[in-house]
């Protein structure tokens, strides 16, 4: 009897370790819980859209709903948001401040992607290419998520094909990304191998490759005179989830679609993606809930200049002294689902026609119906980091919640 004692515990614990290691890892969806969420922050004293007030401001909001991880490229950075910190009154003990030598712009593309099984945590580790080369330069980027995983002790998920976290969009069964999106990141590979890694990636059931491409969307020059940064079509910008039978689709007014080329162009593309969508179904072979959003006017927050050397720089199709016409990717789909709270960008401010604020309103009120236990937040700064090719949802990024 004394040995049955002895060995029974010893049979429970092996059988209990088999089962964790044989449960399978997948990419959760946003709106279940979070242990943390990570964000960028860096001294963007030399970018020429400052953004780091909106990072801070995202930091603010998230701290009092789950804790915040944020990834510094140095002590300058660091040093200035512990005064942040401090100066605000903030919880430190809901902050914890990582470093890694390499700057970041974008967590949810570069920075870990976390797959779980409910006991662990293990790290899809997509190819980097710079969003298809559009910025081949930060290269180097692409080894800050190996770098935390080894730190941390994250299993790796590894693969030959190449996807930022933007670019792939997920409910519980179903992946959503532009079709440009894969087939760029992934030249001489075909479609329908694009889409079986993907899904072996985050262990899902179905892909959805959305046809049309945005043109807000397209780094560097969009059309005529019109210029921007962007992810190359990345899906957060425009289609998300919010649970798995309904999907939000930003829809520009038909009243606002001749106010400049883009909206134009754009306004052809999201209808009929729109009819794309309404003809998909789920898993289980019905149709999806398709919502539509509202739609900034984006001809009310661009600005013109003279090409200055730093923008010939960074579009090579620029000469000095052009006049460039530079247009954000701001959008409401750009917003984050965390414990409690859903973060959005808000954009009217005083001067700019109340058609904008009823809007601001109208996402909430739409995010409310979905989310109606969190808080729903907008974030006021949202548009500087819009300025620099990203948003809310494109600077943060998820670390799911384990049993």
């Amino acid at each position: 009897m004394r040995i049955l004692i002895f060995v029974l515990p010893l049979i429970v614990l092996s059988c209990a370790k088999k089962t964790s290691e044989t449960k399978e890892y997948s990419y959760p969806p946003e709106w279940y819980p979070h242990q943390a969420v990570w964000i960028d922050f860096h001294d963007d004293s030399h970018i020429p859209v400052p953004d780091t007030r909106a990072r801070f401001e995202i930091i603010e909001k998230l701290q009092d709903k789950v804790p915040v991880k944020v990834l510094v490229d140095g002590d300058v950075a660091a040093l200035k948001l512990d005064s942040l910190i401090e100066a605000n009154g903030l919880n430190p003990n809901r902050i914890t401040i990582v470093t890694h030598e390499q700057p970041n712009w974008a967590m949810r593309d570069a920075g870990p992607i976390f797959l779980s099984n409910g006991d662990s945590l293990m790290i899809a580790d997509f190819q980097w290419n710079g969003y298809a080369g559009k910025h081949a330069d930060d290269l180097e980027r692409g080894q800050i998520d190996n770098d935390l995983a080894e730190r941390y002790g994250w299993k790796i998920k590894s693969s030959e094909f190449a996807a930022e976290g933007g670019g792939l969009e997920v409910n519980e069964n179903v992946i959503l990304s532009f079709k440009h999106h894969g087939l760029s990141r992934n030249p001489g590979k075909s479609l329908k191998e694009i889409e079986a890694e993907y899904l072996k990636m985050y262990n899902k059931k179905k892909m959805i490759w959305i046809e049309e491409s945005m043109l807000l969307e397209t780094p560097g020059r969009k059309i005529d005179n019109y210029y921007g940064q962007g992810a190359n079509q990345h899906i957060d910008a425009y289609f998300r989830f919010v649970n798995d039978s309904t999907i939000l689709t930003p829809v520009i007014a038909e009243s606002e679609k001749d106010n400049s080329p883009i909206q134009r162009r754009d306004y052809d593309a999201i209808q009929k993606n729109l009819e794309q969508l309404k003809k998909e179904t789920n898993t289980n072979g019905k149709p999806f809930t398709i919502v539509e959003i509202p739609m900034p006017d984006i001809s009310l927050y661009t600005y013109k200049v003279s090409a200055q050397q730093y923008m010939v720089d960074e579009f090579h199709e620029m000469t000095l002294g052009e006049d460039v016409i530079f247009v954000p990717i701001m959008g409401y789909s750009n917003f984050l689902i965390t414990n409690g709270a859903v973060l959005v960008s808000e954009y009217w401010r005083e001067g700019l026609p109340l058609k904008e604020k009823e809007k601001d309103e109208e996402m909430k009120k739409i995010l409310s119906e979905y989310f109606p236990d969190r808080e729903i937040i907008g974030i006021k700064n949202a548009l500087l980091l819009n300025w620099n090719g990203g948003g809310i949802h494109c600077q943060t990024q998820q670390e799911p919640k384990l049993n």
